[in-house]
């Protein structure tokens, strides 16, 4: 079987786009034409037949929120008694996406093409990483590929969950801060000048805090430009010294030192570590192997590179529990459970257990930063637009005391 991209006319003249899998370019005319589609355009999709790697595997994407939903369903079809390439079909078939159907019926041709499911996704290297890889093979392993699916299906949906609190946390917070900026910088760049200008001829010294606002205001007003392109140019240049290893490992290194921040880093990165082996140890993967496949999941440079420290320890036979806590990177809960795990035989339980337990403190946690951080931003934005307002208001006030006197 050969996976071919198509484009197609149905019979409203409506231009579809897809994939189809066939044994030869005739057959999949013929398919097409059975299924009442003109075909405009047909080329089996791009891969190099030498080293079977898919050039399109590197342009179509399917988005993190996509995987989990397709694994979910292809948890549910082989654990229902469906075969790989049935079920693979199925999802693809359904899918309204077409990026997710052609990587999808590239999945199945391989899967028809004799190799195993984890083999075949591989060769989509931009959607399935090696940590998803990793535990498909164990799933594999261990002959009930079906529940190790729907495992990685409440891994992924966990960590979209964490990913959505994440940005659901910091949203509201920075919007009121974009519109409290705006507001600010419009009184200061439009008002104040037009109100300063009235007090020209005055005869009398300006309050000192009028004067101050107007030299602020002055400022911005001509070298506003400078500054906006100061602060485009300052961020630009921050993300472009963050893809440096040294300068990225200094920068997490002072966000874990901070008191709340650091805490919150802890959490998060320990709860999907703790996840991603327990998910692999219960497929049926050794420990080590679980380890090693799962610091894809620490984002915190310093916390990943003591993760590799841990790993190398585990190598030369140290147990896992007392390298991560000699370690002090990681959340103290995860080597007392690991350590508990060790003993009882129930490492992957006790995993769960400490991911379960850091992803209820999270919630805790934002929700409590949530309700300290509006009401600051709030206050602070009436602390600032009330200085500017007492800076316009104390001249009008002394000027009606020289008149009433």
């Amino acid at each position: 079987m050969q996976a071919f991209d198509y484009k197609a006319l149905d019979s409203r003249g409506k231009q579809k786009t897809g994939v189809i899998a066939a044994e030869s370019e005739r057959e999949a005319r013929r398919r097409l034409k059975d299924g009442n589609l003109y075909v405009t355009a047909l080329a089996q999709s791009g891969r190099d037949k030498k080293s079977g790697f898919s050039f399109a595997a590197m342009t179509d994407k399917i988005s993190s929120r996509d995987v989990a939903l397709v694994t979910r369903q292809l948890a549910t079809l082989l654990e229902a008694g469906a075969p790989v390439e049935e079920a693979v079909s199925t999802i693809a078939g359904q899918s309204e996406k077409p990026a997710v159907r052609r990587v999808l019926m590239r999945v199945r041709t391989r899967v028809m093409e004799g190799m195993r499911l984890s083999q075949a996704l591989e060769q989509e290297p931009a959607t399935f990483d090696s940590l998803y890889r990793s535990m498909v093979a164990a799933g594999e392993a261990s002959g009930d590929i079906g529940r190790i699916l729907s495992r990685i299906a409440d891994h992924r949906e966990k960590s979209e969950e964490i990913s959505a609190k994440i940005q659901t946390a910091l949203l509201y917070p920075a919007v009121l801060s974009v519109v409290a900026f705006g507001v600010i910088c419009a009184m200061m760049v439009f008002v104040v000048p037009k109100v300063v200008t009235q007090f020209e001829g005055y005869g009398h010294a300006l309050p000192l805090l009028t004067q101050i606002v107007v030299a602020v205001s002055g400022f911005m007003v001509d070298y506003g430009i400078v500054l906006l392109l100061v602060a485009v140019s300052g961020v630009a240049g921050f993300i472009a010294l963050m893809r440096r290893p040294d300068f990225k490992y200094r920068i997490h290194s002072v966000l874990l030192a901070l008191p709340l921040i650091g805490r919150l880093i802890r959490t998060v990165n320990t709860a999907r570590f703790a996840r991603s082996v327990g998910t692999l140890v219960d497929g049926g993967s050794p420990l080590l192997e679980a380890m090693t496949a799962s610091k894809a999941t620490v984002m915190n440079a310093p916390m990943h590179k003591a993760l590799e420290s841990i790993i190398a320890e585990v190598r030369e036979g140290v147990a896992a529990s007392a390298a991560i806590r000699q370690s002090g990177m990681f959340i103290p809960m995860l080597s007392y459970m690991m350590a508990a795990g060790e003993k009882s035989g129930r490492i992957a339980d006790m995993l769960s257990r400490v991911a379960d337990y850091l992803d209820r403190e999270f919630d805790d946690f934002s929700k409590k930063a949530l309700s300290l951080l509006e009401p600051m931003i709030v206050v602070l934005m009436g602390v600032v637009v009330g200085t500017i307002v007492m800076s316009i208001m104390l001249p009008i006030l002394q000027l009606n005391s020289l008149i009433l006197k």
